[in-house]
């Protein structure tokens, strides 16, 4: 048992071990999906709010180049008796066209703030850099930017008549066009690209969060079922130091026995052990159902039948059988119920004493006078569990050497071939009169020979156990 609990520690460790690391790397790449979506997002305003930004500016800088066409169409003589007319239907939200002096000269518009002083706007004109900004406005985000326009503004001077065919010489301080556009006013068309970047972007990220839920909570379930696998492979390690070994050598007695559980915890269960006049107890079980319920009832079963003192007389036996039946009765459920056949081998009277409680009745296979009989240990009692008034009687058989006794549950009998035919007590009857002859391990042989043979490649659907005594002279 320290083996078992050695295993189960390890089982735990290795399990919790496991399961950390698995959720540490989901819940790093949670916060990397949500990186990528916020990324996204970040990347999309970004340069959408660029796109828009140059777009707005380009608009403006045409405006401005217009205007200062409009300025030079306009006699130099006239220019400032002139106030030119500025359009502000392209969306802007103010336009000011301001002097060499910085007085306004015309505007359109209510000018919401100036973002720049006269000294920053010469400086920039002077050094021929863009002047602008992003402010925000009840319209949202605007650009304001400031154009230098170099369009002499003013009276010529009149030593200085006009030559024909010369350009106009440049005003020592250009005019300022200040001109605000909010970023809504850019073209939503050229939108669409980054947007469906975005799109993908954002759908990728979404898809991959959604994928690192999904799989936490299936790797959850998958931790849990992996964690009730490892607990049935240490539950059928229990169940199976539950189960004698038989190394033991038993005097006057052979025996051979096959378990098979459908699953990896059964509820079927056999025992054999010395009682105290050195007599032989044989027991065989089957719980209803098949797993972990049924074989934790089997293991209260298994314990009771140990611990009490069964064996010491008839009236003994009957009143234990009642016990079992009451415990059942009380602790289990409805649907749960055993039934068990179990007896003991009294050497020196060669004599067997049984309670059959609702179990499939045990064959014994005997010769007499030449001819070979086998007879069905039925009697007993009704199925454990089920009736708490239940009375129950034991049986006394004598026994030869060279009889057979057969013990089985019902995933014997029940197992069924390709046709839905079940193998059934008959085909066993007539194959223990071919092999009354053969020890206890040929005639286990021989039954899961015939079982194979009969049944094909049908996977089984209920537990199979079978224990065989043959039994030999007491010297033996």
């Amino acid at each position: 048992m320290n083996s078992i609990s050695q295993a189960f520690e390890t089982s735990k460790t290795r399990s919790q071990r496991i399961y950390r690391w698995v959720s540490a790397w989901l819940s790093l790449s949670a916060v990397i999906a949500l990186l990528l979506l916020a990324n996204s997002i970040r990347d999309y305003r970004f340069v959408s709010n660029l796109i828009a930004r140059e777009q707005v500016r380009h608009k403006m800088s045409q405006h401005a180049a217009a205007l200062e066409h409009q300025l030079r169409q306009i006699p130099i003589d006239s220019r400032s008796n002139s106030n030119p007319a500025l359009d502000d239907s392209d969306h802007s939200l103010w336009i000011e066209l301001r002097g060499p002096d910085g007085k306004v000269i015309t505007r359109a518009g209510q000018a919401a703030q100036r973002p720049f002083s006269d000294e920053q706007e010469r400086t920039q004109a002077r050094d021929h850099e863009p002047l602008y900004a992003v402010v925000s406005t009840s319209a949202g985000d605007t650009v304001v930017e400031v154009f230098p326009l170099h369009v002499p503004f003013g009276p010529r001077p009149a030593s200085t008549p006009p030559v024909p065919n010369v350009a106009e010489p440049n005003a020592p301080t250009p005019l300022m066009l200040e001109i605000a556009m909010p970023l809504s006013a850019a073209d939503p068309s050229i939108f669409w690209p980054i947007r469906r970047n975005l799109f993908i972007n954002c759908s990728g990220a979404m898809a991959l969060l959604v994928t690192i839920v999904i799989a936490g909570m299936g790797f959850r379930s998958y931790a849990r079922g992996k964690h009730l696998e490892e607990q049935l492979e240490i539950a059928r390690q229990v169940q199976s130091e539950l189960l004698p070994r038989l190394t033991e050598k038993f005097a006057g007695v052979q025996l051979a026995t096959e378990y098979k559980p459908a699953e990896q915890v059964g509820g079927d269960f056999y025992d054999v052990f010395r009682l105290k006049n050195d007599g032989l107890a044989l027991v065989m079980g089957d719980v209803s159902g098949k797993g972990m319920p049924a074989a934790l009832l089997m293991g209260v079963i298994h314990g009771s039948v140990r611990s009490s003192a069964w064996a010491e007389s008839a009236t003994q036996h009957e009143s234990e059988s009642q016990k079992l039946n009451q415990l059942l009765c009380e602790r289990a459920s409805g649907e749960r119920y055993a039934s068990m056949f179990w007896c003991y081998h009294d050497p020196t009277t060669r004599s067997l004493h049984y309670v059959n409680a609702g179990h499939c009745p045990p064959l014994m296979a005997r010769t007499r006078d030449g001819k070979i009989e086998v007879s069905r240990l039925h009697e007993g009692g009704p199925v454990l569990g089920v009736l708490p008034e239940a009375g129950f009687q034991q049986i006394k058989r004598d026994v030869s050497v060279g009889d057979i006794l057969v013990l089985y549950s019902d995933g014997l009998v029940e197992t069924t071939n390709n046709k839905s035919e079940e193998y059934g007590e008959n085909r066993l009857r007539d194959l223990l009169v071919t092999i009354t002859e053969k020890g206890a391990g040929d005639v286990r042989r021989a039954i899961l020979s015939s079982l194979a043979a009969f049944s094909g490649a049908t996977d089984p659907a209920d537990d199979l156990t079978i224990l065989v005594v043959k039994f030999l002279s007491p010297d033996s």
